[in-house]
This record gives C-alpha cells, structure tokens and sequence, in this order.
C-alpha cells in the first residue's frame, strides 16, 4: 500500500507560480508601455526618411557656411530664460529665420514640448518653463535660409 500512496510534489506547483508571476510581471510592463507611448517609436521610420535626410543636408549647409549657434541660460522662476543668437565664422551675428527650443524630459514622457523664441535684435529670447525638479534636456534649433544648427544643453529643474 505504501508504494501505491502519491507523495506531494512541491516542483510543479511551484513552476506553476513562476509561470502565473512572468505573465503578472508581462502584462505589467505592457500596461506601462501602453500608458507612456514614445513618439520615436509612432513614427513610420521609412515614410520619416526623407525629412531625417534633408535635416543632415541643413546642417551640412551651415557647417559648410562656418555658423554657430551661441546659447545662454539663467535661472528664472519656473523655468529658465534661454538666449539664442546666429553667428557667422568671425562671430558675427546673423539674422536668423527661427529660433525654437524643444523641452525634453528623459525620465518620463509627456512633458516634452516645444517653446519658439522672440526675436530682440540679433538675440532670440524666451522664457522655457521647468515644471519639475531633476534633469531636463533643451534642445536649440536655428534656421536660416536652407541652413540648420542645433545645440543640446542638459540642465536641472528647480528644487
């Protein structure tokens, strides 16, 4: 009798819970994706070719030219106050078409956006707001005729 009698195996149930804990943790993250959509994966990478191309081929162009892109910040209150201003090879400045700043925020999504600078003079001037402490990203984009030039800064949020 004692060999027919089923011994309690603990191994498959607790295979079974492994399993059931992967398909928890799966959907969790799924739920999270779905939640913070990124916009570089929304995006048609082939149909977003040729303006990736023609990007590249503006920045060329104001390579070519010699321009810069000089940009300063400052602290203000709720944000910072961003100066931007097109410069020739001998540090001369130049006229830009537009100026516009693009607030990221790499910890988290939803906050990105884009905030277009006032011309004063020779000097682009606005105001980008920091909504949050911790790091955000300012991306500076000018453009001039055909020509395109962008400088990244990495600042940090009040508090």
């Amino acid at each position: 009798m004692d060999a027919e009698k089923r011994r309690f195996e603990p191994w498959p149930v607790a295979l079974a819970f492994a399993l059931a804990l992967m398909i928890g943790v799966c959907l969790a993250f799924l739920r999270t994706a779905i939640a913070h959509p990124d916009a570089l994966l929304l995006h048609d990478a082939y149909a977003s070719e040729p303006a990736v191309a023609e990007a590249l081929r503006a920045r060329a162009r104001a390579q070519a030219q010699g321009w810069g892109l000089e940009v300063r910040t400052r602290a203000e209150a709720g944000g910072v106050a961003v100066d931007a201003a097109l410069r020739d090879g001998a540090g001369r400045p130049l006229a830009a078409d537009r100026v516009r700043v693009l607030r990221e925020r790499p910890a988290e999504g939803g906050l990105d956006t884009e905030v277009a600078l006032v011309r004063e003079g020779d000097v682009f001037t606005g105001h980008v707001p920091l909504p949050l402490a911790g790091r955000w990203q300012l991306v500076v984009r000018a453009e001039r005729d055909d020509a395109l030039l962008e400088e990244r800064l990495t600042l940090r949020g009040p508090g």
